[in-house]
């Protein structure tokens, strides 16, 4: 499970920051530097659901009964999290909402991509 995680942890930091790199140019050519704040709000509010899914993944491949717990705790986190950040985004304005929205989505749909084409390659 180490050996996966490390690798998988790899690929996504190396992807997330291509990602990063890119929306931060994209939106400071633009002129709008705080939606680039705000994208990287939500790529990290999506970190956060991801590496508690990978701490809930770990914890059950060693001990299945602190994972049952765990799940009820990540589930309550993570929506916190996601609530806290979105709520913030509308507050501020519906540009920096959809620009957190947007980072929260691509962050999630790399992750995945990269764990398919993971399993795929097996």
């Amino acid at each position: 499970m180490k050996d996966i995680l490390t690798a998988f942890c790899k690929r996504l930091a190396v992807s997330l920051g291509v990602l990063m790199i890119a929306a931060a140019a994209f939106f400071l050519a633009r002129g709008e530097g705080r939606l680039a704040f705000a994208f990287v709000l939500g790529l990290f509010a999506a970190l956060v659901f991801v590496s508690n899914m990978a701490h809930r993944l770990w914890t059950l491949s060693r001990d299945s009964r602190a994972a049952r717990g765990q799940m009820l705790v990540g589930m309550i986190v993570r929506l916190a999290v996601l609530a806290l950040i979105l709520a913030v985004a509308v507050l501020s304005s519906s540009d920096v909402f959809f620009a957190a929205a947007a980072g929260f989505v691509l962050t999630y749909v790399v992750t995945f991509a990269l764990l398919i084409l993971q399993e795929a390659k097996k």
